[in-house]
């Protein structure tokens, strides 16, 4: 056998050996999914196949803050101040009605909420959002649910610190609306105009991560017969840029990054590329819409706006043979799942972070769980004292005597309403069960001031102000809730994909009703 056959043989079989894949580098399962049901697999652009780096987040708050000054009249101060990529997370909430950033459990109750830099305390919070529910689709609430949007969070903190240190009296009911509408509107703006888009294409580098897995990840998705397409929000020129960054160059096999993909969507306009009518426009090598009306796709070709039925009319297929992957939950998974059938596939980044703090505080999240499992216990116990009290105390004010022959007494509580009785021995019975109610009570309260202790200690190596992106203590975040409900699987990049194989069959965990968890082993002592 010659060396370039065994190359090629080696080669081939390294591609399809499976290898030990770190927790942080796997796919999570929320729903059933064939990989081998499926024949088209499509990637987003931004945040999805392209890594932005802390520089472009950096660069987005530099020019906006610019045009706020420049062009609205806000303080020229805010240029001084540092911008701290750690301040936000996703699936934040802002309230431009009082200007406070909150985040809230999959129930919407609010867990956490900051006015500026400084976080409300809790009869503050309850005072504010205990009696009304928080509902996304009233304009008073803003969901933080973009990695391009984290930034403007913090700017938007800022900007209501800006405004309360101005102690005016008398001051517009929409001030902090208003503050985040600027915000809002100016970051639309500099992506609009594609002023932010030429900085980061004079210096591509600095902005976004290549990562040398991503040639190797799609071209076993085509390996093993998948179609490949691209489908992004952003125009054709700033496409190319990116793309070519990523792939161009990478495998001698594949020099131009066109040829990765079967099919190329820029200019999509997600979410209504799902739902509406637009027609698909062919671009020339200018990148500029061309006449010819579009029947159907070339290899190759670039293809702006659109929209998905015309798209699935043109592959000869559709439905649940596609696997889209995003990143942004709303345009790319949530609309995506609502208006169609397509199976979806969501990169969350920070999941990686989040697991290798999780593998690192193991055993105090251990910890926390034997906690929780001894405060339910000592809930449990210290109901049925009291339980016991009341009887025993509805037994002390019976106005006969308790061990007459004459009298049946059966008290709800363990004590025997055995012959001999009296009320001595009533109330000495009492007096144990108050001695053994307050020893409970005190537990308890031990037990939940360390839990309280420990959830403080993991929310602080997470983000020092509002915790883990997907939980909030027990509970899911909005964000958590929305990724398990809408995304049939999720990872933290596309490479993670090369992992794994083309034809996997991933099985989600089994889901279990309250009723169908067994119950906690009674505590003995």
């Amino acid at each position: 056998m010659s060396a370039l056959n065994t190359d090629k043989i080696s080669a081939l079989l390294d591609e399809f050996s499976p290898e030990e894949v770190p927790i942080e580098r796997r796919i999570f399962v929320n729903r059933n999914l064939r990989m081998n049901s499926i024949e088209f697999f499509g990637f987003d652009m931004d945040y999805t196949l392209a890594e932005y780096t802390t520089a472009f987040e950096v660069l987005q708050v530099q020019m906006t803050v610019e045009r706020l000054v420049k062009n609205l009249g806000y303080p020229k101060a805010l240029a001084d101040l540092p911008y701290d990529p750690e301040f936000a997370i996703r699936g934040l909430i802002i309230d431009k009605r009082h200007g406070n950033i909150l985040k809230a459990d999959s129930h919407r109750h609010i867990v956490k909420a900051l006015h500026g830099d400084a976080e409300l305390q809790k009869d503050e919070r309850r005072a504010l959002y205990r009696h009304e529910r928080v509902r996304m689709k009233s304009d008073r609430y803003a969901l933080v649910d973009t990695l391009f949007a984290v930034p403007e969070t913090w700017l938007f903190s800022k900007l209501v610190e800006m405004e309360d240190a101005k102690g005016q009296k008398r001051v517009r009911a929409d001030r902090y609306g208003t503050i985040f509408e600027d915000v809002r509107k100016t970051i639309d703006t500099i992506h609009a105009d594609e002023s932010l888009k030429s900085i980061v294409m004079a210096d591509i580098g600095t902005y976004i991560h290549r990562d040398p897995e991503l040639p190797r990840t799609l071209v076993r998705l085509r390996n093993a017969g998948k179609r490949l397409f691209l489908l992004t929000n952003s125009l054709g020129n700033y496409t190319q840029a990116v793309m070519s960054h990523l792939l161009d160059g990478l495998r001698t096999d594949r020099p131009d990054w066109r040829q990765y993909f079967d099919i190329i969507g820029v200019g999509s306009r997600k979410p209504a590329f799902f739902e509406t009518t637009e027609p698909f426009k062919r671009l020339d090598d200018r990148f500029q819409p061309t006449a010819a009306k579009v029947r159907s796709f070339e290899h190759g070709a670039m293809y702006h706006a659109g929209n998905r039925a015309d798209f699935e009319r043109f592959l000869g297929d559709g439905g649940d043979h596609v696997l889209y992957v995003g990143d942004n939950m709303y345009g790319d998974i949530m609309r995506s799942k609502a208006l169609t059938s397509w199976r979806t596939a969501m990169i969350v980044p920070e999941l990686e972070t989040e697991l290798l703090r999780i593998s690192a505080l193991r055993e105090t999240l251990v910890r926390r769980e034997e906690l929780d499992t001894l405060r339910r216990q000592l809930d449990s116990e210290i109901h049925h004292q009291e339980h016991m009290l009341s009887g025993l105390r509805g037994l002390a004010r019976e106005p006969t005597v308790v061990n007459s022959d004459d009298v049946d007494v059966q008290p709800p509580s363990p004590v025997d309403a055995r012959p001999g009785l009296d009320r001595t021995s009533v109330k000495q019975a009492i007096a144990q069960a108050q001695k053994q109610l307050k020893s409970r009570e005190k537990q308890l309260q031990s037990t939940l001031q360390r839990i309280h202790e420990i959830n403080t200690e993991v929310a602080r190596a997470f983000n020092p102000r509002f915790g883990m992106v997907f939980k909030c203590h027990d509970e899911h975040s909005i964000f958590g809730e929305q990724l398990e409900d809408y995304a049939c699987l999720y990872t933290s990049r596309v490479v993670n994909f090369s992992k794994v194989s083309p034809f996997q069959y991933f099985r989600a965990p089994h889901d279990f009703l309250p009723h169908e968890v067994p119950p906690l082993p009674r505590r003995i002592g």
